[in-house]
């Protein structure tokens, strides 16, 4: 049922006369809406701002009659009108009308609704109770009047001219229009549409609510998601301000006991000094007085008990090595610091990329890499600090394997174009390997390469010239699937399976010969592979 404001219009705030339905489904007065659009160029609804198309070369009065008109709110209207008038009989006047006849549309008393049920042309009329009415069921009723002539019922509808006219009408004017149906017919054929397009509006109504849902549930889950986030971002400077106060105090501390030692060392030095000087100055004034007395025998046993003295003193004023050093500066510390710190903030990133993205796991090699070897770009890359070094050198993964996943490096530097690379996969955590005895303590490891590979219990395999001549840039690589097959990859192509029922945790193994002195580990989330 409409409630009372929404049989009023949005700019005068009184019952709509002639509503006109605007393209975005807004109810206004007919000529509210002509002086709305009058009031600026490109008015729109003031109730959405949805435009109006104007019509081409057309005034506002033109574009508005061109809109449809509300003839069902219009009604309403007129129903609840009559229904808020006073409640007086039509034909007594001065007493209350308790009834209305929902044809007719007037108001009676009791004594009138007899009379009025016992005339023959409204014996058939519904007549009810006023209190019972409601502005719908009084628009409902109201009966279809033929559009020329006011006070005849309308039997007919003319779909050429639009119109419900009477049957008088239809044999004289209308005679000639092509399509003049039963009115019952044609409104049982618009009730038919209108319920096709109440079914067509709630599934959009539905879907577009449905859809919105999801916004909604989705701009909560950002929401969520950006509390986390701000959490976290909390958590991680929270923890980059714990370890710059952490390296703060040690470096205090480190440069406190540096200066302490110094300090030290030179108060002993000064205190013996000080000694030396006041032996010395006691000695000049002995000196200096006797040089001031007459020779006399004596002087000449004092001259040589001075002489002996002064021989055997200390006169030296050489300061000791660490006098003068220079204080130990944190600087190199300092840097030291930072460059660790950027690396933990680089890590962070990394473990955020890793949480967002659980099936693309971060490559990196493992911090305590064999002898010989330098990681940089966060674990990434590994280099020989001596490239010229003799003998093989070892990088694993510090994090295990997942499943499809392949594992992949790539050859940056090398030395000779005859260059042997042997890799493959270890149960043992590269953590509990001593850092001198990579080449020597992988056990229960899978190694393929050209020839054997010298570590114990190792299965080597053959595999003939494939992995011997390894050119610059070249990509090796290995991948372990879910049934735990191990596959060897070669310039990112598949080589097929060189082991079988590889035990888990699996760590990737790369041992690379002296002539390489350079690898970078690849991205894996760009290269997931399903067998």
């Amino acid at each position: 049922m409409a409630e009372a404001h929404e049989r009023e219009c949005a700019v005068c705030t009184n019952d709509f006369t002639t509503p006109k339905i605007l393209p975005c489904g807004h109810l206004l007065c007919r000529e509210c809406l002509i002086s709305w659009m009058d009031s600026g160029p490109d008015a729109g609804c003031p109730l959405c701002r949805c435009p109006i198309v104007k019509q081409s070369d057309g005034s506002s009065s033109d574009t508005v009659d061109a809109l449809p008109t509300d003839f069902v709110m219009e009604a309403l209207v007129e129903s609840a009108r009559v229904l808020s008038k006073d409640h007086l009989c039509c034909v007594c006047e001065d007493v209350r009308a308790d009834f209305i006849c929902m044809q007719c549309q007037d108001m009676m008393c009791s004594a009138c609704t007899k009379v009025h049920k016992k005339m023959s042309v409204s014996r058939s009329h519904d007549v009810e109770s006023v209190s019972t009415v409601t502005p719908e069921r009084l628009a409902a009723s109201r009966p279809a009047l033929c559009a020329d002539h006011g006070d005849k019922q309308a039997e007919f509808f003319c779909r050429k001219h639009r119109l419900a006219v009477c049957s008088a009408c239809k044999a004289n004017k209308h005679k000639d229009c092509p399509e003049t149906n039963h009115l019952d017919n044609e409104i049982k054929s618009v009730q038919n549409s209108l319920i096709d397009l109440t079914k067509i509006l709630v599934e959009a109504e539905q879907n577009l609510e449905q859809a919105i849902g999801q916004l909604t549930s989705r701009l909560q889950e950002v929401d969520v998601s950006e509390q986390e986030d701000m959490a976290q971002v909390d958590k991680a400077c929270d923890r980059l301000q714990g370890m710059v106060e952490d390296v703060r105090n040690k470096l205090k501390d480190k440069t406190r006991i540096s200066h302490l030692q110094i300090r030290n060392s030179l108060r002993d030095v000064k205190t013996t000094l000080s000694n030396r000087l006041g032996k010395v100055t006691s000695h000049k004034h002995i000196v200096t007085r006797a040089a001031a007395v007459s020779p006399r025998p004596a002087l000449i046993h004092m001259t040589q008990a001075l002489t002996d003295r002064i021989n055997s003193l200390d006169l030296s004023a050489n300061l000791q090595g660490e006098v003068v050093v220079k204080p130990l500066s944190s600087v190199e510390c300092l840097e030291e610091a930072v460059r660790v710190i950027e690396q933990e903030i680089l890590i962070l990133k990394q473990e955020k990329t890793e949480s967002e993205q659980v099936d693309q796991p971060l490559f990196v090699f493992q911090e305590n890499c064999g002898y010989n070897i330098r990681l940089t770009n966060c674990n990434r890359t590994a280099e020989k600090t001596n490239p010229r070094a003799k003998g093989d050198w070892v990088v694993v993964s510090r994090d295990p394997m997942f499943a499809n996943v392949l594992y992949e490096v790539r050859l940056d530097r090398v030395t000779c174009w005859y260059n042997e690379v042997a890799l493959g996969v270890t149960r043992i955590s590269p953590a509990c390997l001593p850092v001198r005895k990579w080449s020597r303590d992988l056990q229960d490891s899978v190694m393929i390469g050209p020839g054997h590979v010298y570590y114990q219990k190792c299965v080597p395999l053959q595999l003939g010239e494939g992995l011997k001549r390894i050119e610059l840039g070249s990509q090796v690589g290995v991948l372990v699937t879910s049934s735990n097959d191990l596959h060897l990859y070669i310039n990112g192509q598949d080589q097929g399976v060189v082991a079988k029922d590889v035990t888990q945790p699996w760590f990737a193994v790369f041992n690379i010969s002296g002539t390489v002195s350079q690898v970078t580990a690849l991205d894996t989330s760009r290269r997931t592979h399903r067998i």
